[in-house]
């Protein structure tokens, strides 16, 4: 399995006996590099935008876990990515630079790689779990799931493939962090701003899946 290379680019060691995760600390500013890879290997249908592994914000990135949110845009199995430009910082309807998160997991339950690099999905954040507050960009990847939540009427939930892959998605990213399903967190848990997502979450469950799923596979 991909594991997170060390700085300056070489590819980090094997894991040692005594933990089959790599040190979150030996993660560079454009380090994710191997996030489509990570993503395939857990069994998650990967689509790879063009240009994602040299496509990062400027300033610091040193994540140690995953960020979970909802775009609040409606989807459906008919046009399951409707965020995806933005999320890239492209289009007329783009409000700020991307990339604005890391992977997207649209309304079919697949993932779509945006970028290795920092990107600019949650600002400042609150100490949450073992992460200390400070700039969300740099301490957390981002995760973002396809669904519009109370953006529209009647309100749009993910469906239970989408828990399930980001669940997963998550588990896979966290582990290669060096971390546990305590560094994964949502951005309502984080935000010092009254964010809700993603909304109608159960976080203790969705962290609950994760550890099992850390503890299955290993990673």
């Amino acid at each position: 399995m991909p594991t997170a290379p060390r700085a300056g680019g070489a590819a980090a060691a094997p894991p040692s006996a005594e933990t089959d995760r790599p040190s979150a600390l030996l993660v560079p500013s454009a380090a994710l590099g191997w996030l489509a890879e990570a993503l395939t290997d857990a069994g998650l249908t990967v689509h790879e935008t063009d240009g994602w592994r040299s496509r990062a914000r400027p300033g610091d990135f040193a994540p140690v876990g995953v960020l979970l949110h909802h775009t609040g845009l409606a989807a459906s199995p008919e046009a399951p990515a409707p965020s995806l430009a933005a999320l890239r910082g492209e289009g007329p309807d783009t409000a700020s630079p991307g990339p604005r998160c890391h992977v997207l997991v649209d309304r079919n339950a697949e993932c779509w790689v945006v970028a290795a690099g920092r990107a600019d999905h949650a600002g400042r954040a609150r100490a949450s779990g073992p992460v200390p507050e400070g700039d969300a960009n740099v301490l957390y990847v981002g995760l973002e799931i396809e669904y519009a939540a109370t953006a529209a009427d009647p309100t749009q939930y993910a469906t239970s493939a989408q828990k399930s892959v980001a669940v997963l998605a998550a588990a896979r990213i966290v582990g290669a962090l060096g971390g546990d399903h305590t560094f994964v967190r949502a951005h309502k848990e984080t935000s010092t701003t009254g964010r809700t997502d993603p909304f109608n979450w159960d976080m203790v469950s969705i962290r609950d899946s994760i550890r099992q799923t850390l503890e299955r596979t290993g990673w």
